[in-house]
């Protein structure tokens, strides 16, 4: 009995090391599947950032490709459209017939990259100085369709501190530019990483003038949406200066308007018009301007104060707003000379913007031959990506003049004699009141 329970201790001791052995060998193992399974994990991924970037890279060739063809399309453009059934030399009729009924390979095929009976993707092709090939392809890379249309419903654009002036000079599809009835303004287009920081108006009337800022009460940031300027320059067929500078006699006339829009999240406000201060545009649902706002800002007997502009994060653009255009003085509005001027006054910060040209029936009028919109899809292997660009059609013979001069240089210093006017006074608190009774300086 003795000799059994001390073998039997003995085995006891083996069995027990025996476990320690296997829950430490599972242990390694489970440790060396975990990191196993992180290093395919980062390399998986790896792979997919570099597949994505090598297809985010194929469509920007096909933009860039898409610009090319454009440009052969403006030397092409008075040509009659020919259905391009012939052979494989691009004449100038079959480009403009592609751009008039476009398809995902109309670009290769007015580079002449493919065939005209061709409906293969564009490869992108990799060359270096020392290729004796004509290049390579480690990434099976291809732009697979890229469309360009030129009758677009808005005009889209960006406004930044670099580039803070658009000049909107559009061309209607079977409308007259006197046909156009309102213009909806939209503008900083909401995503998941933008937020709201909007100006803290305040319904007190009984503050100062001046109280309305470009930076929320307290932040240090600028307002998010910024605050956006919209210049109306409109005539009749034949007009005279004194026209443009004032407004008709029954106040539902004018040739020009300046209006300047500061959102905020505060609805009553935007509901309330201040004295003096602000005038509030928000009905409830909207923001509209009407006629007699729009002509009242081209009043030179008083002061031309901002628009208080409801904005949410509930729609695409933050801020919208629906204008009802006057008509100039002295006849129909002229194609020639109806534009928009869309600028950020501070500068700052970056945002998009919208245009939608609607007439008395709320029916959008089609822009065509102001814009081209260019939608790219680019391959890399068995990943795609997509690419929604605007490339502005520009009209070389009628330049626009954004400033009126520049300094350029280190040490350049300007002296001049500088007066300004009551004319439009916007009543801003930055930097100093600007208004009151005595504005000359």
């Amino acid at each position: 009995m003795l000799w059994y329970n001390k073998n039997m201790k003995r085995f006891t001791r083996g069995e027990t090391s025996l476990y320690v052995v296997e829950f430490s060998t599972l242990i390694l193992v489970i440790i060396a599947a975990s990191f196993a399974t992180v290093i395919i994990s980062e390399l998986t991924r790896t792979s997919n950032d570099e597949l994505s970037q090598s297809a985010y890279d194929s469509a920007l060739a096909g933009v860039e490709d898409a610009k090319l063809a454009y440009a052969n399309y403006l030397r092409c453009a008075g040509s009659a459209p020919v259905d391009p059934n012939g052979d494989n030399n691009v004449t100038c009729g079959e480009i403009v017939y592609w751009m008039q009924y476009p398809n995902c390979y109309m670009v290769g095929r007015i580079l002449g990259r493919i065939g005209n009976d061709d409906t293969d993707e564009v490869p992108i092709v990799e060359t270096t100085s020392t290729s004796s090939d004509g290049g390579v392809n480690r990434m099976n890379q291809a732009y697979t369709c890229v469309q360009m249309k030129t009758e677009l419903n808005d005009y889209r654009a960006n406004l930044t501190s670099d580039n803070n002036v658009r000049v909107v000079k559009v061309k209607f599809k079977d409308m007259a530019a006197s046909s156009i009835d309102k213009v909806r303004l939209s503008w900083y287009m909401v995503d998941g990483t933008k937020g709201l920081n909007t100006t803290n108006f305040t319904i007190d009337n009984t503050l100062d003038k001046g109280v309305v800022t470009f930076r929320p009460l307290g932040e240090v940031q600028p307002s998010t949406p910024p605050t956006v300027s919209l210049q109306l320059v409109q005539t009749a067929q034949s007009f005279t200066l004194e026209q443009v500078n004032g407004i008709a006699p029954d106040n539902s006339h004018t040739d020009r308007a300046t209006m300047f829009f500061v959102p905020t999240s505060n609805a009553a406000a935007a509901r309330t018009s201040v004295a003096g201060n602000y005038t509030g545009i928000y009905d409830g649902s909207t923001n509209v301007l009407s006629v007699a706002q729009v002509v009242k800002t081209n009043d030179q007997k008083i002061s031309n104060v901002p628009y208080a502009t409801f904005c949410s994060a509930t729609s695409d653009f933050a801020c919208s707003v629906l204008i009802n255009l006057p008509s100039p003085v002295g006849g129909d509005r002229s194609d020639d000379t109806f534009m928009f001027v869309v600028t950020l006054p501070y500068g700052e910060p970056d945002t998009d913007f919208a245009l939608e040209f609607l007439d008395s029936n709320n029916n959008r009028a089609i822009i065509d031959g102001t814009q081209v919109e260019i939608d790219s899809t680019g391959r890399a292997n068995d990943l795609f990506r997509r690419v929604e660009t605007r490339l502005e059609s520009s009209d070389t013979s009628f330049p626009y003049l954004y400033y009126a001069m520049e300094l350029l240089g280190n040490g350049t210093t300007l002296k001049k004699d500088m007066t300004v006017s009551c004319e439009n006074n916007f009543l801003l608190n930055y930097g100093g009141n600007i208004g009151g009774s005595n504005c000359n300086y």
